[in-house]
């Protein structure tokens, strides 16, 4: 691939929409000819962060607006997820103790960090539009 592809997907908060945004995500993925581990991380990722949003910025609702942007070229797979739901403030979130058993930790609470294991770059910002994540996964 030498240009620069963009993909455009707006859905409802609705948990339903989650296949189309994995359909969304694999597609690009399949015609960027993304590896296999490069896709999953990407999907896997997006996956985590619109899941957060209906949850979270949403508070479950299923009506609220979520607008997906991927633009991909040779070096990058850039995501940008939207929303006008609840401010997020990444600096509230406790980073998890990921050195405790299983058993002697909440549930939930791993997202974020999953994202920033999966994806190169993760960026939480928040205008008068909304809410708005940005990620970056290297091709090169």
């Amino acid at each position: 691939m030498t240009k620069t592809q963009l993909y455009l997907l707006d859905i409802t908060s609705d948990m339903s929409n989650l296949a189309r945004v994995a359909d969304f995500v694999t597609d690009a993925a399949q015609k960027a000819k993304l590896t296999q581990k490069q896709s999953d991380d990407v999907i896997m990722a997006v996956d985590e962060a619109v899941t957060n949003v209906m949850e979270h910025a949403y508070a479950g609702q299923s009506d609220g607006h979520i607008s997906i942007k991927l633009r991909v070229d040779e070096k990058e797979f850039f995501v940008e997820i939207r929303d006008q739901g609840k401010p997020f403030n990444p600096k509230e979130v406790k980073k998890p103790n990921t050195k405790s058993s299983l058993s002697e930790r909440s549930v939930g609470g791993l997202g974020i960090f999953f994202m920033k294991k999966l994806m190169d770059k993760v960026e939480f910002t928040h205008d008068q539009g909304g809410n708005i994540t940005r990620m970056i996964k290297k091709l090169k």
